[in-house]
């Protein structure tokens, strides 16, 4: 989190905070969802596991672990399903252990706030050792030569012999619940995992719904793209910087006096002003295709782009990394007005801007360039670090932001009515005669 990632945004049912908030506070709910249950999981019974830590706690569970004799008892109560009034729970011993989260308060970002952070760790039961070195050696050692040069036969035999060595490998993600705002953003692209979140979160009473971008525009992602790049400025620019990269090696360029306007030309290939007076640039990784015939180009110089999108007429993009920009004016010590352009957030914009089988609008390559210098520059200037509810906080907080940035961008770019509804939408089921099938409310 607070750099350049992948984030997938659900929706999230406002009506479901009262039974969310009551899981929270439930030991016997918490314990079993925790991550300190799922580690017992892995470790007991060497399989896959997933449960949840606190968003100040990374690791809590090896802060506060269960001492042995209990490890049994508590993979067991986590993959176990408990019926209401079934009377089955855990030892005192867990229940008291501080190794898990269980009060509200320890999700809670702002106490003003609905909004709610955790970390989904995922524990998988893998071998982490290498294999090939392992049957390497046991084929020097027993029929000194290598694997290579065995017989059929011996080379199944050694394959028997080579066991390696298992452990649970961890991995962790940010989630983050904005009651408020009726969206869940998990930082993961990975349709698995966001699936098993869902899951979870919905078993601690939060309603999940399944969302996408949504935009009435065949292939809109492109139509996006071509439209700022046929109003772009600066295109003269653009055609000279790309000119001189097929003459002379990067360091040999000469670089303009005017900053604003280098900064533009060497790291885009196109620049255009909205309406809303923010400023979009399109930047590689990009796509290009020639003709409607011809399969893709990948680049990733700007100047390559402006290359090929000179070459023939049906030059279109398809995908590109977008970065918006505010055009910021001061005034400098000698007294001169200056300008310079701030970064405020980047996106790529393509056709997997869905994760449709996950329910899921995708940010892809998300950043916010200017979150982190604007925290680093307070904290200069006050000399008082933020806690760690206020890092996560204000990352949410620009991360909503942003969401709706992009989202009125699209639309202004798209020329979508006012009545129109357009944006991240919720899914719904199309009922055909041959089978159901999921599309964008």
């Amino acid at each position: 989190m607070f750099g350049r990632g992948t984030w997938a945004i659900l929706g999230l049912a406002k009506e479901s905070l009262e039974a969310f908030r009551t899981s929270l506070e439930d030991r016997t709910i918490m314990a079993g969802c925790s991550q300190l249950a799922a580690g017992a999981v892995t470790r007991q019974f060497s399989s896959d596991a997933f449960g949840f830590n606190p968003f100040r706690s990374p690791r809590l569970d090896e802060e506060f672990p269960v001492g042995p004799e209990h490890q049994e008892a508590l993979a067991q109560y986590a993959i176990t399903e408990h019926e209401a009034g079934s009377g089955d729970t855990l030892p005192e011993e867990v229940l008291a252990c501080a190794g898990y989260g269980s009060t509200e308060a320890q999700f809670q970002l702002d106490a003003a706030m609905t909004w709610y952070g955790l970390w989904a760790v995922s524990n998988e039961w893998k071998d982490v050792s290498d294999l090939a070195s392992v049957r390497e050696h046991r084929s020097y050692a027993l029929l000194e030569r290598p694997y290579r040069f065995l017989q059929a036969l011996d080379k199944k035999s050694v394959d028997q012999e080579t066991l390696g060595v298992t452990a649970a490998v961890r991995k962790q993600v940010p989630v983050l619940l904005d009651f408020n705002e009726g969206r869940v953003y998990i930082e993961s692209g990975d349709q698995k995992l966001i699936h098993t979140i869902v899951v979870r979160l919905q078993q601690l009473g939060a309603e999940i719904i399944r969302v996408g971008w949504a935009y009435n525009h065949p292939n809109w992602t492109a139509e996006i793209l071509n439209r700022l790049y046929a109003g772009t400025q600066y295109q003269d620019d653009f055609v000279k910087r790309a000119d001189e990269a097929t003459r002379f090696k990067p360091k040999d360029i000469e670089k303009l006096e005017d900053r604003e306007l280098e900064s533009i030309v060497a790291g885009f290939f196109s620049m255009t002003q909205l309406a809303c007076d923010l400023w979009v640039g399109i930047s590689g990784p990009a796509q290009i295709r020639l003709h409607d015939t011809t399969p893709p180009i990948g680049v990733k110089a700007p100047t390559t782009a402006t290359t090929l999108l000179q070459m023939t007429k049906d030059a279109k993009v398809l995908s590109g990394a977008i970065t918006f920009q505010e055009r910021v004016s001061f005034i400098g010590k000698d007294g001169g007005q200056r300008t310079f352009r701030k970064d405020l957030l980047c996106i790529d914009v393509n056709d997997k801007i869905n994760l449709t089988d996950a329910g899921a609008a995708m940010l892809r390559g998300f950043n916010l360039p200017s979150l982190r210098k604007d925290i680093l520059r307070e904290i200069r200037q006050t000399n008082d670090v933020p806690a760690i509810e206020q890092f996560w906080g204000n990352w949410l907080h620009e991360l909503s932001n942003a969401v709706r940035t992009i989202e009125g961008a699209f639309r202004e770019i798209l020329d979508v009515d006012g009545d129109q509804e357009a944006g991240i939408l919720p899914m719904k089921i199309a009922v055909t005669e041959q089978a159901p099938e999921l599309v964008i409310a």
